[in-house]
């Protein structure tokens, strides 16, 4: 397994923060990694997602499982299926899950961000530590930066 975490702190309650974080409509305001989410079906724990962004200079299309939903602390997703530029992506992890856990911490939210993925093979495991590591870490960090002015918005 492969994990990325990164965490920020935003001056606002959990239940503000969660606001913003759970609606897939707000992904755009503050989530780098998505132009665009839209819900598919369902809401809370089993929704189904279609985010819309970019990997570099492709676009991408990553369909979203709802796994983990407990309001004002935590909503994961997985990924069902992943495209670039319209055609099936190339399968390097067998999982990915991501993660958003909020925290309550003293004047405002500690919010964690951690994406977990399972490498296909063992060469898949090398060219994602190699490649892929250091643009989502980049992301997360642009997420985390851009957070609090979508809350206070």
């Amino acid at each position: 397994m492969i994990e990325i975490e990164r965490s920020g702190h935003v001056l606002a309650s959990p239940a503000d923060v969660w606001t913003v974080v759970s609606d897939a409509r707000r992904a755009p305001d503050w989530f780098s990694f998505a132009e665009r989410t839209d819900v598919l079906s369902g809401s809370g724990r089993g929704e189904k997602r279609l985010q819309h962004g970019r990997w570099r200079t492709k676009t991408s299309e990553i369909e979203q499982e709802v796994i983990e939903f407990v309001p004002d602390k935590l909503i994961a997703w997985k990924h069902t299926a992943e495209r670039v530029d319209g055609k099936p992506a190339p399968v390097y992890a067998s999982s990915v899950v991501f993660r958003i856990e909020l925290e309550a911490d003293g004047d405002g939210t500690t919010i964690r961000l951690r994406l977990l993925r399972e490498p296909a093979d063992g060469l898949k495991k090398i060219a994602m530590k190699l490649f892929g590591s250091r643009d989502i870490t980049g992301r997360m960090e642009e997420s985390l930066h851009r957070l609090p002015g979508a809350v206070a918005s």
